[in-house]
């Protein structure tokens, strides 16, 4: 295969584990909580190792990306999260501790193997493309997001246990580990810009570059987005079950509306990222999650609230890789630290949404946690727009003056 495309496809499928681990949270809820004695509101915290294991991972890419060899920490990696994958099943019986142990050793590998991803296609593609490649890799998140929650529910179904649909996504570990040691990677060690060309930059250097108001705006929406967007799916299937008396396997469907037919969303995001304005976009989109968690909250029955999820993944889902790619365009030649900052600060979000989540859970109910979302993407939106009037105030300063007529 073409370099470019085995460098893309070990992306799309590191994308694909972290989504599979993760999207899963909804409807393995009340089996991890059955296995550990606990209550949902409980037992919801296990998944905050997983997601601050990938906050960790993300939080080390930053420094690791910039020392080491790409394919060499890819290989480590993806090769100890199979091991993970693979002792998982043998701990059907463990209690919290050594479950959270192991969570948070995966989560770790996936925000490490994540940062990789992304550094990849931040190195590979270009402008426009970039967004595109960005966006894309959320269509395998996606699929990962139907095919991995949808398995979790069919073994659930049979009696089976949780954990063998945790070890089918760390088996995607040995396509990338096969790929990572056939395929020639890309230098990501030296800058590309026309002051520091050939020059090797240091962690610090990088951080002190990176560190604007505009990165930090979009950082801090990336955050929230991730809390709303996990928050909605790890609770919307119980939301379903106390307000409605849905059945666990009708509830569960949320997750699977979502992450499907956020497929044909981003498909079509891809498209039109090259028609329309990235930062236009964004903003629409933002709107729209608005909308939609509103009405989650004033429907009053199932079959709309399954339908409006439909909507929801395939209009909203774009939002994360759009924002990464703007964000990456407010620093030149895009270094490694920044794009690991754009998915650290995504980390962040994710490892906070089952505690706070939880928090607001059991001081109030499944409805808090609705609302829980709804307000991480009414400030999302509203960092975004502070960033793209400081970004168009910057560019206003840096035209050059234009050249007054000589008088006569």
């Amino acid at each position: 295969m073409n370099t470019q495309v085995r460098l893309t496809l070990i992306a799309f499928l590191s994308y694909m584990i972290m989504s599979g681990l993760l999207t899963q949270a909804g409807v393995i809820l009340n089996a991890i909580a059955a296995q550990l004695e606990m209550t949902a509101a409980q037992a919801v915290s296990i998944f905050s190792w997983l997601t601050g294991g990938a906050l960790i991972g993300t939080l080390m890419s930053m420094y690791l990306y910039t020392r080491f060899s790409l394919r060499r920490l890819l290989i480590i990696t993806y090769l100890f999260l199979l091991i993970l994958g693979v002792v998982l099943p043998l701990l059907t019986d463990a209690g919290y501790p050594l479950l959270a142990a192991v969570f948070l050793g995966l989560g770790v590998c996936c925000g490490c193997g994540l940062s990789g991803g992304a550094v990849i296609i931040s190195r590979i593609y270009r402008a426009q493309r970039r967004a595109s490649a960005f966006i894309a890799t959320d269509c395998a998140f996606s699929a990962a997001g139907f095919i991995f929650p949808t398995l979790a529910g069919w073994l659930l179904v049979k009696e089976l246990d949780w954990t063998l649909s945790y070890l089918a996504v760390a088996s995607l570990a040995v396509i990338i580990l096969i790929l990572a040691v056939t395929t020639v990677f890309p230098d990501v060690h030296r800058a590309v810009s026309s002051e520091s060309a050939g020059q090797k930059e240091t962690a610090l250097a990088q951080f002190k570059r990176i560190l604007t108001p505009r990165v930090v705006c979009f950082a801090v929406g990336v955050c929230l987005y991730l809390i709303a967007q996990t928050t909605f799916l790890t609770w919307a299937p119980n939301y379903l079950m106390a307000y409605f008396d849905a059945r666990q396997e009708v509830a569960g469907q949320v997750v699977g509306n979502y992450w499907g037919f956020s497929i044909f969303g981003l498909l079509t995001s891809v498209v039109l990222v090259n028609f329309i304005p990235t930062r236009l976009m964004l903003l629409v989109v933002s709107g729209i999650a608005i909308t939609c968690t509103t009405l989650f909250l004033l429907i009053d029955s199932v079959a709309a609230f399954l339908t409006l999820g439909l909507a929801f993944g395939l209009l909203t889902t774009c939002i994360y890789k759009i924002a990464i790619s703007v964000g990456t365009q407010q620093i030149a030649d895009s270094p490694p630290m920044l794009v690991t900052l754009m998915l650290f600060s995504g980390s962040i979000g994710s490892t906070l949404a089952p505690v706070i989540s939880g928090w607001v859970v059991e001081s109030s109910d499944e409805k808090g946690a609705l609302m829980l979302a709804l307000a991480g993407f009414i400030m999302m939106l509203v960092l975004f727009i502070v960033a793209m009037v400081l970004e168009r105030k910057a560019k206003r300063q840096t035209l050059p003056d234009p050249v007054q007529p000589e008088s006569v």
